[in-house]
């Protein structure tokens, strides 16, 4: 004989609206290395839950403060300590619960894995069963560390930071690190690893995020979800695509299929319309997991402002025309550019106004350029040009020359007219640098060369070093 009790729901001294009024201020935790998700700037906090803990709190009238709360196992015994009141991104387990309360979820993150290994195809899936017999880092307190841990196959060791993570993967002591897709697609972005390969995971738990609240802040729970309940499908489109620009696309649950098929009444109809709709669905699962798998590789190798090349697929492309000019014995150049004057269109302005300074100016280049030339964003205002076939140094210099006259052309920018001019350095290979750390030094030493002479001019870089 089983015995069920029934307890009263939980009681508060305040209703929401009422616990509102005694509570002015929110301390919403931000962790260290968390972009773009949340991270600390000069004026406070951004990034994509920033943006909605915004919208969240539209009608509460509190201020939130931004409480820096250190490493990701950090902040989660700072909420359970009651040094902050909120967190962001926080996956949902039973052990979670005891300490904080959680909001309905409001955003949905895959798990993905870095991996130095050559065999394997970037932008690819992975099962964590491909996993196993692997050294995976993950960051310590992260909900897939348990779950990697629970196989007994993986070894699973824990880092504070992902900078720790990559490191250990960079130098082999990890075959892989594990990290949410958008983090590890920023951090790539920003801070390239030459021939690592980015995959999805699939079939991890933890990939719905929900807001952590202290737990003796319920009403504030509750006062969130209206929040969450106002967010719109076009808003959260906007929101992907500000912060990380790609969704993966899902096709149909197996309880959306479930309903179908009970509407069929004949048995017959059943088999023929059960077969149609799974080979629809898996024609659809594979045309939406290939274009994901291209987004990633794109967005991994990618600038999301201009479109051109980023950091990481320009390490590939120098790498390429080293190995390419060391077979042939010929030269190649590369070119450091920065623009003269940016800085002050963002400040009279405004960024909106810079940004599209930026698409404009990549354009330029993009059309001046040959096919087999490649220019990348480096970072801010500053790109560079690899010039594969360019084995004189005066060709390379022409090149440049044209690119100073075709930048400083007037910027048509909301019927505004901006202008800006650009600093050119020149390096040659291998006269100048015989790897890509030194071909970039000699090329952004002679930019500065350019810059210190007057701006809107052409250096070529010295020998000398």
């Amino acid at each position: 004989m089983s015995l069920l009790i029934l307890l009263p729901a939980p009681t508060y001294a305040y209703a929401p609206d009422e616990w509102l009024e005694q509570h002015s201020t929110i301390r919403v935790g931000v962790p260290n290395q968390l972009q773009p998700l949340i991270y600390e700037t000069e004026s406070g906090a951004a990034g994509l839950d920033v943006d909605l803990l915004k919208q969240f709190t539209a009608t509460m009238d509190v201020e939130l403060v931004w409480t820096p709360c250190g490493q990701w196992q950090e902040c989660l015994d700072a909420i359970s300590n009651k040094d902050i009141d909120v967190l962001t991104s926080v996956s949902y387990s039973v052990e979670r619960n005891q300490s904080m309360d959680f909001t309905q979820s409001y955003w949905s993150m895959p798990w993905a894995a870095l991996t130095m290994d050559s065999t394997m195809r970037a932008g690819s899936s992975l099962r964590t069963s491909e996993l196993h017999g692997q050294r995976v880092a993950v960051v310590e307190g992260y909900s897939i560390e348990s779950q990697l841990i629970d196989t007994g196959r993986i070894e699973v060791v824990g880092v504070s930071t992902i900078d720790e993570g990559i490191e250990q993967l960079r130098n082999r002591m990890v075959d892989s690190y594990v990290d949410s897709l958008p983090i590890l697609v920023y951090e790539l972005q920003g801070y390239p690893l030459p021939g690592s390969k980015l995959s999805v995971l699939d079939a991890t738990q933890g990939q719905t995020l929900y807001i952590a609240v202290r737990d003796d802040w319920q009403p504030l729970v509750t006062l969130l979800n209206r929040g969450i309940d106002s967010l719109t499908q076009e808003h959260s489109e906007d929101l992907k695509r500000k912060w990380y620009g790609y969704q993966l696309e899902q096709g149909w649950t197996d309880e959306e299929l479930f309903e179908l098929v009970m509407k069929v009444g004949s048995v017959v109809l059943l088999i023929i319309v059960g077969f149609g709709i799974w080979n629809s669905r898996l024609r659809k699962e594979i045309k939406a997991r290939k274009a994901a798998e291209r987004r990633i590789r794109h967005i991994a190798t990618h600038d999301e402002l201009t479109g051109l090349p980023n950091r990481n697929l320009m390490q590939d492309r120098l790498e390429q025309s080293l190995h390419q000019s060391e077979r042939t014995q010929k030269p190649f150049a590369v070119l450091f550019l920065d623009l003269d004057g940016f800085k002050q269109i963002n400040d009279d302005f405004g960024h909106n106004y810079g940004d599209e300074l930026l698409i404009q100016a990549a354009q330029r280049m993009k059309n001046l350029l040959r096919r087999s030339d490649t220019v990348c964003r480096h970072g801010g205002d500053e790109f560079v040009v690899i010039l594969p076939t360019a084995v004189a140094v005066g060709s390379a210099l022409a090149v440049a020359r044209k690119l100073v006259v075709q930048l400083a052309k007037p910027y048509k920018v909301k019927k505004q007219q901006l202008e800006v001019s650009v600093s050119i350095g020149v390096a040659m290979y291998p006269a100048h640098g015989t790897d890509v750390e030194k071909l970039l030094r000699s090329a952004d030493k002679a930019m500065y060369a350019a810059k210190a002479a007057g701006k809107n001019d052409v250096r070529l870089a010295s020998t000398d070093g």
